[in-house]
């Protein structure tokens, strides 16, 4: 019999671990705190996993016997939160919940206030340690660190890099990671975002700290409008390679029958009214195997006009230039080989 008692304590204690672990990872830090009336249980170290309250905080607490002890709190600026009853204010900040539950809880005794109080903190609203993620994610915001978390886990907090987003993330480190890392507030980290998600590079996805910024640039884009299938701007998989002539009118589905082949024009260094410049391209003797297939730089316009106009370079680029400014950038987030 005695053995049959200790294997039902054990399996409840298994049973109680397996909820314990399902709690923790739903988002609501939740920890409690009760054992001896003389405030000798010990407090388990916390794991760097685990969240630390900060400032601005917003904190509850309940109080199975005394809840007049509890209820919500906004940690101060000082890191410090005042409950009634209680003489002085609690220094929250740096403590995980297990740990200022268990701080409260002694805080009671010695106040005389309770004997034996189980105390449970839950963390309701996270203000105390955040991450800001920018640029082209699904999402851009402020986010709380509730864990240790890594550049990937930031991108996914703010529902991942959108398809037009560039290959580079870059890191802005507060003064946590300054710490970490023993460099300077503000110094920069730069990721190559491509290497990271196809596994080239792990070294990559770093831990972000507290305060950190972190900023997913934009694709570089090229432009082919005119008489085209399909018109519009498309990402460069490799802005240092650039892409091919015959890879952008594949990527705006080819010609009209209407395209003037013999008389394409790509506009280069099209942001800059002052160094714009135009470059004649015959594409059908490209088709042809007869010149070479030249490279577009990011930005650059491929435009291919209708057969019988007649302008010169000058107003086919000006052209080119309004619909571009005007355009529904239908191919926007396209990867080479992956179309």
């Amino acid at each position: 019999m005695e053995n049959i008692s200790s294997n039902v304590v054990r399996a409840s204690y298994v049973y109680l671990g397996f909820l314990a672990l399902i709690l923790g990872t739903s988002g609501r830090v939740t920890a409690q705190a009760n054992g001896p009336a003389d405030g000798t249980s010990a407090v388990s170290t916390a794991s760097p996993d685990e969240y630390k309250i900060g400032p601005g905080d917003v904190i509850s607490v309940a109080n199975v016997d005394a809840p007049e002890f509890g209820g919500k709190f906004r940690i101060s600026e000082s890191g410090t939160m005042e409950i009634p009853g209680l003489p002085e204010a609690i220094h929250a900040e740096g403590q995980t919940p297990i740990e200022l539950a268990h701080s409260i809880r002694l805080a009671l005794i010695d106040a005389k206030q309770l004997r034996d109080p189980k105390v449970s903190v839950y963390v309701d609203e996270y203000h105390g340690r955040t991450i800001t993620v920018l640029g082209a994610v699904a999402k851009p915001s402020v986010y709380p660190l509730q864990r240790r978390t890594t550049v990937l886990e930031a991108l996914s907090l703010a529902g991942g890099a959108l398809p037009n987003s560039g290959n580079i993330v870059t890191i802005v480190r507060g003064a946590a990671s300054a710490e970490a890392t023993s460099t300077a507030v503000g110094s920069v980290e730069i990721i190559d975002l491509n290497k990271l998600v196809k596994g080239k590079d792990s070294s990559g996805n770093v831990q972000v700290q507290n305060g950190d910024v972190i900023s997913v640039s934009s694709a570089e884009i090229v432009y082919v409008v005119g008489a085209v299938t399909k018109p519009g701007g498309f990402a460069m998989s490799d802005p240092s390679a650039g892409i091919s002539v015959t890879q952008a009118i594949a990527l705006a589905e080819g010609f009209t029958s209407l395209a003037a082949t013999h008389r394409g024009l790509i506009i280069r260094q099209s942001t800059s009214d002052t160094a714009r410049r135009e470059i004649p391209i015959d594409i059908a003797q490209v088709f042809g195997g007869k010149n070479t297939d030249m490279r577009l730089a990011p930005n650059d316009i491929l435009y291919i006009p209708e057969s019988g106009t007649k302008k010169s370079l000058k107003v086919m680029g000006d052209v080119a230039m309004q619909v571009v400014n005007g355009i529904s950038v239908y191919g926007i987030g396209y990867r080479l080989g992956t179309k």
